[in-house]
């Protein structure tokens, strides 16, 4: 019995080793395809890598090394060239010759060593912008012959398009319109956004006057500190509601004045526009104020100082306002002159786009949307007209991007000689949604990040990067609903649940996805969800406008007039 006994232990230890052996390998298995899958990815991805640098190299050589906006200006700072952010505490700036003559540009004054030390390492945390006079990424890709081919055969494209719309209006109608329906009704009004306009740019000069009188009183009490305080929380409420205050009339102008579409986003931008520009440049100076800067004798700047606090001057604050930049900064590297052939290029082209979009809305969703209210939709219906807005959809988001963050930016970067061309990046390479909403709109990043994203960081969360990035996305989607919603004058808020909610989803969830397969699902969600939104809004527009609603409640204005119409 004993030895019977034994034998089954034997057995039992046997069969637990051969198990343990076997869930063993399996895992070595495992482990080794786990392996060899990443490895082959590294390789891929270093190939890829090499590759680019090979054909930079031959193609791309401008690309390697700095260069001026004025197309002369040349130097060995390349490493800075694509990149906006270093990790230091003063901006690198051009020779004095390629900068705004403002005095004391960039100077500060000396803090104390530990105050120093404190924010240098803050800064090598959170890296400064910098400026440098570069051109834009399509700019010098487009001086690359095979690059310029393409951009030959979009302008064909367009030429073909126009020569559509031509002969569908006289066969088809028996008359040219090219558009101009759409121009007439998208401008109505336009007198009054350019009215508001330059009141709201009366309120702006305003506050710069207000700004110098609060630094001004504010050094008069520099003895009396529980009155210096008092002075200076006060000031910063007023600050806050008139900034409410401009934020809010710019919005309720549109549905006061009835504004079209093309007319209410003239006005909302602009609105936003200068809100931006007014907090870029309290932030910056308010800063400087406090921490005691004061202003030099402008004829002899080695005297001592006059005990005033330093206020940039007028023409600095006036040049920043119209600047194609929303980062303040007392001087930008500047141009030696103005290409006027390279401007009338950015002006012809953001004119052809405007075409473009008008035959996108009369050959397109007006076609698709334009009786939804009144005809009868079923879901096969529903799913074709969204199918068939797909591609148009994706030519208002690409031409929409070239127009505004290319043309436009160039065009009035090359009329006031601001050399930083640096709008975007190669957002169309990302294959991240993070890596995607840094590079394409550079210019409105980098105010989210410098004035909101940093402040939030050190003084709110206290390093908490995630919760910062997400209150930044939120800001920002509802900044670009309201601007949406007041323009069409709907409460239908898709575009804050696209950007706010399935865009930051998408920013975790393709973190770890390869290279091609993260690019190719990047520009699928980017064509899907843009030929939805725009479908949606479009639907919501018409539907409001075809559908005699009534509003006898408050939830009433809530829900969607596209629901309402067909239920």
């Amino acid at each position: 019995m004993a030895e019977e006994s034994c034998n089954i232990q034997n057995v039992t230890a046997s069969e637990q080793l051969q198990v343990v052996r076997e869930k063993l390998q399996k895992f070595q298995m495992k482990m080794l395809s786990d392996f060899e899958q990443r490895i082959s990815c590294m390789i891929e991805d270093v190939l890829q890598d090499i590759r680019q640098q090979e054909l930079r190299a031959h193609e791309f050589r401008q690309f390697d090394k700095h260069k001026g906006g004025s197309g002369g200006n040349r130097g060995n700072n390349s490493g800075a060239t694509w990149h906006n952010r270093k990790q230091q505490t003063s901006a690198i700036l051009p020779n004095d010759s390629d900068v705004s003559d403002c005095p004391n540009g960039s100077a500060d004054v000396q803090k104390e060593p530990k105050q120093q030390q404190r924010e240098h390492k803050q800064r090598r945390q959170l890296p400064d912008k910098v400026f440098v006079a570069r051109e834009s990424y399509l700019t010098a890709l487009l001086q690359v012959e095979h690059m310029r081919t393409i951009y030959h055969i979009f302008y064909i494209i367009l030429v073909m398009l126009l020569l559509n719309v031509v002969c569908h209006d006289y066969f088809a109608e028996g008359r040219f319109k090219l558009g101009l329906g759409t121009f007439r009704g998208g401008l109505q009004r336009l007198h009054w956004v350019m009215g508001v306009w330059l009141l709201e740019h009366v309120f702006v000069l305003a506050l710069y006057y207000a700004f110098q009188g609060w630094a001004l009183v504010r050094a008069k009490l520099q003895s009396h500190n529980s009155v210096q305080r008092f002075w200076s929380h006060s000031c910063l409420i007023m600050y806050i509601s008139a900034q409410l205050v401009f934020g809010y009339v710019s919005t309720s102008l549109c549905l006061k004045f009835r504004l079209p579409f093309v007319s209410a986003c003239v006005l909302l931008l602009e609105s936003t526009r200068l809100l931006m520009k007014m907090h870029a440049f309290v932030r910056y100076n308010a800063e400087r104020v406090l921490a005691g800067k004061q202003k030099t004798d402008d004829h002899d700047k080695q005297t001592a100082s006059q005990g005033r606090p330093f206020v940039p001057p007028l023409h600095c604050y006036a040049y920043f306002l119209f600047a194609p930049t929303l980062i303040y900064r007392d001087s930008y590297p500047r141009t030696a002159h103005i290409r006027w052939k390279f401007a009338l290029s950015r002006l012809l082209e953001m004119v052809a786009v405007a075409f473009l979009y008008a035959f996108i809305h009369e050959r397109h969703i007006f076609v698709h949307f334009g009786q939804f209210g009144k005809e009868s939709l079923d879901a096969p219906q529903l799913i074709v007209k969204l199918f068939g807005m797909m591609l148009p959809c994706a030519m208002i988001f690409l031409c929409g991007f070239y127009m505004i963050l290319h043309s436009w930016l160039n065009f009035t970067s090359e009329l006031l000689r601001f050399g930083d061309r640096m709008f975007y990046k190669d957002w169309w390479t990302s294959h991240t949604y993070d890596s995607y909403y840094r590079n394409w709109n550079v210019v409105v990043h980098d105010w989210l990040y410098e004035y909101i994203y940093r402040d939030v960081y050190t003084h709110i969360f206290k390093g908490s990067k995630l919760a910062s990035s997400l209150l930044v996305f939120m800001i920002s989607a509802l900044v670009h609903e309201q601007v949406l919603g007041f323009a069409l004058q709907v409460f239908f808020p898709v575009m804050f649940v696209f950007f706010g909610v399935v865009g930051v989803s998408l920013v975790f969830i393709m973190r770890s996805a390869p290279k091609t397969l993260g690019n190719i699902f990047l520009w699928f969600s980017l064509i899907l969800g843009n030929g939805i939104l725009i479908s949606l809004y479009a639907m919501e527009y018409y539907a409001k406008r075809n559908c005699d609603l009534p509003y006898e409640s408050w939830s009433d204005y809530l829900k969607p007039a596209m629901w309402r119409c067909y239920h």
